[in-house]
């Protein structure tokens, strides 16, 4: 942006010398208004170049940032498949007055899958500059309690693992620019006070 309002500023400046009260200055000095000018058409040039590079740059960025978004929800969704299975197989093997004791070595020893592939996005400088302020924050709250509840809490983390899928879609939609960020942040908040909500 700065190089563009510089290129404006600079063709408001050389177009001084075509006003017509200057018309002789300009002509007595024809080889300096040729050189200021010729001066100022490269750095126009130069300017306008580094913007259009800069834009690229960051659509290619984005582009890369919602690949990841694709992938990292196919390994959410995976996740979550796998420990809904799994915990439907324990409440069909164990009744409900299960001591947190047994719970506890079931899923020690058959442990809900944490999709690590979302910690590795998070330590990615691509991932962390793009993302959305709101879905990083949430992002990184969640991925705490999925860790934290793998293997003590199974309902929760499966309930936060729907909330991170649910993040993720909506950032990739919010990168691909189908809504607006204060849509994002409505949408995250309702979603999380309607998991929040289910017992």
């Amino acid at each position: 942006m700065i190089y563009v309002v510089t290129t404006v500023v600079l063709i408001f400046c050389s177009s001084i010398l075509f006003i017509p009260k200057l018309k002789q200055f300009t002509h007595r000095n024809e080889l300096a208004s040729n050189f200021v000018l010729t001066l100022v058409a490269t750095l126009i040039g130069v300017l306008l170049a580094i913007a259009i590079s800069n834009y690229d740059a960051n659509e290619k960025e984005r582009e890369d940032l919602i690949k990841l978004l694709y992938a990292a929800e196919a390994v959410v969704q995976e996740s979550q498949d796998y420990s809904i299975l799994l915990l439907d197989h324990y409440q069909e093997r164990f009744s409900d007055g299960v001591s947190k004791e047994v719970k506890s070595t079931f899923f020690d020893k058959n442990p809900l899958v944490y999709p690590e592939y979302l910690d590795a996005l998070m330590s990615q400088h691509i991932f962390i500059k793009n993302l959305s302020q709101e879905s990083l924050t949430e992002l990184s709250e969640r991925l705490i309690v999925m860790k934290r509840a793998k293997s003590i809490m199974p309902e929760q983390f499966i309930k936060s693992t729907s909330y991170v899928l649910y993040i993720l879609e909506q950032e990739r939609r919010y990168q691909q620019g189908e809504i607006t960020l204060i849509e994002l942040e409505v949408l995250l908040d309702l979603k999380e006070d309607e998991i929040d909500a289910r017992p």
